[in-house]
């Protein structure tokens, strides 16, 4: 499934090698920084084991690998639900992308969020599967910097946020005054395989 293969490609990109789940929920996180550019890359991934599965109401227990049971609603965007048979294993995968691009500008934007979403299921047929992607580009006015401290105070089009940055190199030139261009990538992967015999 083309989406589910983007989410080891959102790690990957951050020099981190992908994660498998192999049973344990297994994170991951990569930082990259560089003056007035930064990449975090946030990703978890665990595999469980459907313990009920209800047809009507689409509702399944998932049992994780330290025996912990979370209940839930799949819905349409999980294709071939019928398939899913008590026993099957399914992987989750979260994974979420920062870039954070701090330089001036060649030119100055005005204040915006634009968000998208994306979304790839199964083919009918196949095995359920399902992945959402959910991308948010903000352009923001920096109106506090503080080096010292490693804080740094934005003025988007929607709200006024202070982030505190670890890294006091990405702050290095950035003024009151210049903007920030930052996209965060979130995506969700759920997939469906049969248990080995």
């Amino acid at each position: 499934m083309k989406k589910i293969a983007l989410v080891s490609a959102a790690v990957l990109m951050m020099g981190t090698p992908a994660v498998m789940a192999q049973n344990k929920p297994q994170a991951v996180v990569a930082v990259e920084t560089a003056p007035g550019v930064l990449k975090v890359a946030e990703g978890v991934q665990f595999q469980g084991k459907f313990k009920s599965v209800d047809p009507k109401t689409r509702e399944v227990v998932i049992v994780g690998p330290n025996g912990n049971e979370y209940k839930t609603v799949l819905g349409d965007e999980v294709r071939n639900f019928n398939q899913i048979k008590v026993g099957d294993i399914v992987t989750l995968t979260h994974v979420e992308v920062l870039v954070a691009d701090l330089k001036k500008p060649s030119k100055v934007e005005i204040r915006e969020r634009v968000e998208t979403e994306k979304a790839a299921r199964a083919k009918l047929g196949d095995k359920p599967a399902a992945a959402i992607e959910r991308q948010v580009t903000v352009v923001a006015d920096v109106t506090a910097v503080d080096e010292k401290k490693g804080t740094i105070t934005l003025r988007g089009a929607t709200r006024t946020l202070d982030l505190k940055v670890k890294d006091p190199k990405v702050l290095k030139g950035v003024k009151v005054g210049t903007q920030v261009e930052a996209t965060v990538t979130e995506i969700i992967a759920i997939e469906v395989t049969a248990p080995k015999k």
